[in-house]
């Protein structure tokens, strides 16, 4: 006969493991914090500490960017969109994240080629997948009309 305590167990295991399985998933650092210091490098448009944030494997996915891979490549978009919006800012609306995905609504602000005739604002979306405290995958959405 089948042991009828057994349920009452392993429901409280199952219940405490599925909290503790996310951070040793993410055992690098929590996802939300490495995708925030992938924001503050930007805003401080420091492409080595982006190109750091992204796994050496990374995957960008863009309206522009299709299928970009590694960190390094990943990184050089970076460094050409500060030299054409030299003051090229994100701001954050929302930032939230679910185990190692971590979803962001911001907008890019800034001039084209820093003219102040030329201001730019574009709404856009990321999810970020992170593992071992970097960002593995980056699928961003926005639209390319702006």
């Amino acid at each position: 006969m089948a042991n009828k305590s057994l349920p009452f167990i392993m429901y409280p295991i199952c219940f405490v493991m599925g909290f503790l399985l996310p951070d040793i998933a993410n055992a690098g650092g929590a996802p939300i914090e490495t995708v925030q210091h992938k924001f503050d490098a930007f805003n401080r448009h420091d492409a080595d500490a982006i190109e750091g944030a992204y796994a050496v494997d990374a995957t960008l996915h863009s309206p522009d960017d299709p299928n970009l891979s590694g960190n390094k490549p990943i990184a050089d978009t970076y460094r050409k969109l500060f030299a054409a919006i030299p003051d090229a800012k994100d701001n954050i609306t929302l930032i939230e994240s679910v185990g190692p995905h971590v979803y962001v609504q911001f907008s890019l602000t800034g001039h084209w080629g820093g003219a102040e005739d030329k201001p730019i604002v574009a709404r856009l979306m990321s999810v970020y997948t992170v593992k071992n405290g970097h960002i593995a995958e980056d699928d961003t959405y926005y639209d390319r009309k702006i």
